[in-house]
């Protein structure tokens, strides 16, 4: 795997083989990152990379002006693997590898969440694409929970023939296609009156 934009473009770091992680390509990540960056979406973020597999979406967005990274898997072999990654890459100190199973009652996924102030501000979601259907109710949750700052955007992978809509409170923005994979850009509202 490698970092394609920021000042770590061109860095390669480790990816755990043979776990089922299905990473996002080269070419979605480098149009994924040119849109965020022309929303100014990278620059101090707080990021939340959850299903993150090899972490790449959460290191390229602190090679892109992030200011931390909390990356979110449920087998600690990718955990393990993301330390390694971040010690490599001299991003120890800016992530936060946090071995949690994703797929429970929403609610309280989110309180295991690493308290994080402020609020995360872009969030990354790259769920199996059987489980994308328990993607609503954890940005429900994290929205419930005042864990997404205002404006918040979120990244959703899925795809491509699936029909992604977005819950309450979080606005779309653009969609994408890259082959078979699907990302969806939505922002968040923080306008309670839409719960």
């Amino acid at each position: 795997m490698r970092i394609v934009g920021g000042r770590l473009s061109g860095r390669r770091f480790g990816a755990p083989g043979g776990m089922g992680t299905r990473p996002t390509s080269d070419r979605a990540r480098e149009a994924l990152g040119s849109a965020l960056e022309s929303r100014g979406a990278f620059e101090g973020a707080q990021v939340l990379d959850l299903f993150a597999g090899t972490g790449a979406l959460g290191f390229e967005a602190l090679s892109r002006g992030a200011s931390d990274a909390t990356l979110v898997d449920h087998d600690p072999r990718i955990v393990r693997q993301i330390k390694q990654s971040a010690e490599e890459l001299g991003l120890s100190r800016q992530v936060r590898a946090v071995r949690l199973d994703l797929l429970g009652d929403p609610a309280s996924v989110v309180r295991k969440l690493p308290a994080m102030e402020p609020a995360f501000s872009l969030v990354f979601i790259d769920a199996p694409y059987s489980e994308v259907g328990a993607i609503p109710g954890i940005l429900d949750a994290l929205a419930k929970a005042e864990r997404l700052a205002p404006g918040a955007w979120v990244v959703v992978e899925h795809a491509a023939s699936h029909e992604w809509s977005w819950p309450n409170r979080l606005a779309p923005d653009a969609d994408y296609r890259y082959g078979r994979t699907g990302i969806s850009l939505g922002v968040f509202t923080a306008e309670k009156g839409r719960q």
